[in-house]
């Protein structure tokens, strides 16, 4: 299946989690996108929602369940019973999935609606021999298996990507901790991005991608999972994800700062600005002052003035434990892709301590730590550099 890189994107204003008002929104977008019944008749349909930790709505860390309610009673007026599935860092079993989707919300509204919650644990490997740095990914069954992905994601800011949006959501269908084999295996900014865009269009090639954004209440600050909620106020819904990213960057200021979008525009999958989208349905006026993570901005800055490797990393921001807060779990330990934090006995109990030499740079411990105890620090002259307008 090829690829066709339609630059059209439907959004809409929405300012609160109305399951109702949504499932009308998400009907408009569809017509407007001429997907209707025929489109699932005889499809397998999964929604992979951004369900990146064992976080409570309100956290804005995860996709807001009456937005899932809302698509489910969209895609229940075509027939469609769709599976949800998702595959955040860590263990990839059954118990853990279970819990995620409770505490994430999720539970009830699948039950509501009858649609299967993934706990199959398995995988399958899927070539894709047009990707510039990576030839095959191993893809979860649900996913792998599917027709027709809806790549349901949540607006964030990222410590490592700048933001978080519809390419960067599929990187949870690589299965449990092979993500962080793939932090490792890709250590530099460029080629991280470079791999999920690999990983987007072998999915996009293979699938019928269809991409909606929950940016109602998303996250600036300290994201992926560590920041603060912040309105944004719309929904977006688009067949090309990485034309999807770039009207969200353009709404949080961002641009093609987001490394996913400039390896997206470099490669002509989407408009060099986000003047060349079609854009349909109501204007989104840009988000005033979006904070973004720590370890984004100024690193990304940092970076065009100093040469990469070693010295490059010197002046990334780089991840500390703040031992107030650490309790010694060993989620950090365990999602660590270079094996450099170790837990060691204080008297205060284990406390978490990184070997910053040995550090990449990937921020999964930020990212994944449930008692935010990871902290981004930045050295003097990033501080300097990321405050020059």
């Amino acid at each position: 299946m090829a690829f066709e890189c339609s630059d059209k994107v439907i959004s809409s204003r929405v300012c609160e989690y109305n399951s109702e008002e949504i499932c009308a929104v998400f009907l408009r977008h569809f017509a407007e996108l001429g997907i209707d019944k025929s489109t699932f008749d005889g499809k397998k349909t999964v929604i992979k929602p951004n369900l990146v930790m064992k976080k409570s709505p309100e956290y804005a860390a995860t996709i807001a369940p009456q937005v899932l309610d809302g698509l489910l009673s969209a895609l229940d007026s075509f027939g469609c019973k769709p599976t949800i599935a998702e595959s955040p860092g860590g263990v990839y079993s059954a118990a853990r999935l279970e819990g995620i989707y409770r505490v994430c919300g999720i539970t009830d509204v699948a039950e509501k609606h009858g649609a299967v919650l993934n706990t199959d644990t398995t995988w399958k490997r899927m070539s894709y021999e047009g990707g510039r740095l990576v030839k095959s990914f191993n893809i979860i069954t649900p996913v792998a298996e599917a027709d027709i992905i809806i790549d349901l994601c949540k607006l964030k800011t990222h410590s490592l990507t700048v933001m978080s949006g519809a390419v960067k959501n599929l990187f949870g269908t690589i299965p449990g901790i092979e993500k962080f084999e793939a932090h490792a295996a890709y250590p530099e900014y460029g080629d991280f991005a470079a791999m999920l865009c690999d990983l987007c269009l072998m999915l996009c090639e293979s699938k019928n991608v269809i991409a909606v954004t929950d940016a109602v209440i998303g996250m600036e600050g300290s994201g992926p999972t560590a920041g603060t909620p912040r309105e944004f106020g719309f929904i977006s819904t688009s067949q090309n994800p990485f034309a999807s990213d770039l009207l969200s960057a353009r709404v949080l200021g961002f641009d093609e700062k987001v490394t996913t979008v400039a390896e997206s525009i470099k490669r002509g999958l989407c408009p060099e600005k986000a003047e060349g989208l079609i854009l349909c349905g109501d204007p989104v006026p840009g988000v005033e002052n979006v904070k973004p993570a720590e370890g984004s901005g100024g690193s990304m800055k940092a970076l065009k003035f100093f040469s990469r490797g070693k010295i490059g990393r010197f002046f990334m921001p780089r991840p500390v434990i703040d031992t107030s807060a650490c309790r010694g779990c060993g989620d950090c330990v365990r999602s660590c892709p270079q094996k450099t934090i170790t837990l060691e006995k204080t008297q205060s109990g284990a406390k978490a301590k990184i070997n910053a030499s040995n550090c990449i740079r990937c921020y999964c411990c930020q990212e994944l730590c449930p008692f935010l105890a990871v902290k981004i620090k930045r050295n003097f002259i990033t501080e300097t550099i990321s405050k020059i307008k």
